[in-house]
């Protein structure tokens, strides 16, 4: 058995460890031997921590780290990532591109600034269900000018004011998910779309805008996905708005907009020859169309 361990250099485990997904498989791997636990953690890329503390140590293990999920750990708050940063900028922070705060109903607008000013080269924060998470806390997020991905599904607090500082702070944004965030008008939309002007990927499901909000997001030359689940006020004539602008659109995502009729999708498909997808169950005035890529 030591011999055919032998065979395999560090190379040949790299590659075998990169088929390996599940967890399970992935720690039957790392209890080999330490040969396999040097390997697995120079190739780690994430991790999910319960305690803040442990932190520093985990990263001075698993030197390639940059993906950290912190929802899972109930003692995030500002004094924990006041602790966590200590002074100056820790090593572990300076490649962190992707953070998970989901749910850290904890962390405030003082620890969130914290963070972003820590993690210079930051792409990606998913800060959803924060229920404390208002403008004050967007504030703080406009200091990820490298965002180029965020997730902030129902933070209540957040408005149109939040959102335009986060527009200001983050123009590099091409995706972003607004969704349930009831208090977000056509006013905070319309200047969105003026500001982050590089958007791939857009969801503002369930939010109260109308069809100016669509004029608005019309002008988005690079728009590739918009998801408008639950846009109750949105009537035909905003679909006549997106059929004659967002030229990069391929997917779209109008379910349970029940004020939209099949001769205004028909109308957005025809003007989108690059179409993919077009969801729309729970349409009661939608009746069955013969374009590809519908789905009822």
């Amino acid at each position: 058995m030591d011999s055919a361990l032998f065979v395999l250099n560090e190379d040949l485990l790299i590659r075998i460890l990169s088929f390996i997904t599940h967890d399970s498989d992935r720690k039957a791997f790392r209890l080999v031997c330490k040969a396999f636990l040097r390997v697995d953690s120079f190739h780690r890329t994430h991790l999910r921590i319960l305690r803040p503390e442990f932190i520093t140590t985990l990263f001075s293990k698993f030197p390639r780290i940059y993906s950290l999920d912190l929802s899972v750990c109930p003692q995030i708050n500002d004094g924990a990532v006041s602790m966590l940063m200590g002074y100056g900028l820790p090593d572990w922070s300076r490649s962190l591109r992707r953070l998970v705060l989901s749910r850290t109903t904890g962390l405030k607008s003082a620890g969130l600034e914290m963070l972003m000013k820590s993690c210079p080269v930051l792409e990606s924060i998913d800060v959803s269900y924060c229920w404390g998470f208002g403008d004050r806390e967007a504030a703080a997020l406009s200091f990820g000018g490298s965002l180029r991905d965020v997730k902030l599904d129902r933070c209540l607090g957040l408005t149109d004011v939040g959102l335009a500082k986060i527009a200001i702070g983050c123009q590099c944004l091409e995706k972003l998910s607004l969704m349930w965030c009831i208090e977000i008008t056509d006013l905070g939309i319309d200047f969105l779309s003026k500001k982050c002007t590089q958007l791939k990927q857009l969801d503002i499901s369930y939010l109260k805008v109308t069809s100016v909000s669509l004029h608005s997001i019309s002008s988005m030359e690079k728009l590739e996905l918009l998801a408008m689940v639950g846009c109750g006020i949105v009537d035909d004539e905003g679909l006549h708005y997106l059929g004659k602008g967002c030229p990069s659109l391929q997917a779209l995502d109008v379910s349970r907009c029940d004020r939209l009729s099949s001769s205004a999708l028909a109308f957005l498909i025809n003007g989108h020859p690059s179409m993919l997808q077009v969801y729309a169950s729970h349409c009661f005035h939608i009746e069955n169309l013969d374009a590809p890529g519908v789905s009822y």
